[in-house]
């Protein structure tokens, strides 16, 4: 049942990508920010909610998916690159336990927030049905856009439609949905 989920992920994630032109990036229509509080792999609550006036890239992934593993570093590389303009990785892990998660993220040297979603109900409640899914959210706490499948996060095109997200929403009256 495992293998025709993700094989039905695969296919999603295929044709969104090909929707979207060949970095996946959609702009976001689906409704308000559903809210975030999850533990890191520590034991610490994270909420969404703290890192309003900084831009946060939503990464819902797990360790069996390949693509997820691929985009990691470039996650890193972006977030890496921006944190000091205010953006952060968020990364949600479906349904795994910390002795599994830590290893991945130790040879991986990320170094963003990683928390645990272990009943997988906010994966539900953000509607991610393909992994990896990511969403941007601007300062603002709206969605900005959505990523299905993996990309390279730190290509030009990708880093300054979040440069530009994280610049849009931090000038007052203007929200994500009316920028261009």
């Amino acid at each position: 049942m495992r293998c025709v989920a993700v094989m039905a992920g695969v296919a999603l994630a295929l044709s969104a990508s090909v929707a979207a032109g060949d970095d996946g990036l959609q702009r976001w229509t689906g409704g308000p920010t559903p809210p975030m509080r999850l533990k890191t792999l520590t034991g610490k609550e994270l909420n969404l909610a703290s890192f309003r006036g900084r831009t946060v890239i939503v990464n819902f992934w797990a360790t069996w998916c390949e693509p997820c593993l691929a985009e990691m570093p470039s996650l890193q590389r972006l977030r890496d690159k921006l944190e000091q303009q205010g953006v952060e990785v968020v990364a949600v892990n479906l349904k795994e336990d910390a002795a599994r998660i830590s290893p991945f993220v130790e040879k991986l040297g990320l170094t963003f927030p990683v928390v645990r979603d272990p009943d997988g109900a906010l994966t539900r409640q953000w509607r991610v049905n393909v992994f990896p899914t990511s969403f941007i959210v601007g300062p603002d706490q709206r969605i900005a856009f959505v990523v299905r499948g993996g990309v390279e996060w730190d290509s030009a095109r990708i880093e300054s439609e979040v440069r530009r997200v994280n610049r849009t929403a931090r000038q007052p009256g203007v929200h994500q949905a009316s920028a261009r």
